[in-house]
């Protein structure tokens, strides 16, 4: 079976096992998504002093801003352009779209997630943060996710 890689997470960690294995208990803990199968492979995982760690990084972050301004712009095709509507706003896709943009923005992990912040808990990576990678870059790791099938999620109904 052919598992492509899902998600990277981004950890501090004493070695690349150890973020591995965070990632796995990450995952295998969560309640908004499951997947069939999810494995680490090591030797894929990204330290921040390898050259593919920013490109990567970026990559992940401008995915993530992608699929939100996706969100936005279905929000738009629907009527939504001031805030005020939103108290207007009747139930039904629209609003399922809201609900999927505000998880990506309070950092909560879904299946669109290119790229998972677990040192912040975000989707992004805060200017503070990238200091501190720069400055101390071999405390910081990709972690590339390989998953199976999607057993469940939160946010995306399975079918």
């Amino acid at each position: 079976m052919d598992y492509p890689i899902s998600h990277y997470f981004l950890v501090s960690s004493q070695s690349g096992k150890a973020a591995g294995l965070h990632v796995e208990r990450f995952l295998a803990g969560n309640q908004l998504i499951s997947y069939a199968d999810f494995f680490v492979r090591p030797e894929e995982i990204l330290n921040g002093v390898d050259d593919q760690f920013w490109p990567t990084l970026e990559n992940g972050v401008g995915a993530n801003k992608i699929f939100a301004r996706r969100m936005l712009e279905h929000l738009k095709k629907e009527g939504l352009t001031t805030l005020d509507q939103l108290l207007e706003l009747e139930q039904g896709y629209a609003t399922k779209v809201l609900h999927t943009l505000t998880h990506l923005l309070d950092g909560f992990i879904g299946i669109d997630s290119v790229l998972y912040n677990l040192v912040e808990d975000s989707h992004q990576v805060s200017e503070v943060l990238s200091e501190a990678i720069h400055n101390t870059p071999a405390k910081y790791w990709l972690v590339p996710l390989r998953t199976g099938k999607l057993e469940a999620s939160v946010l995306h109904p399975v079918e």
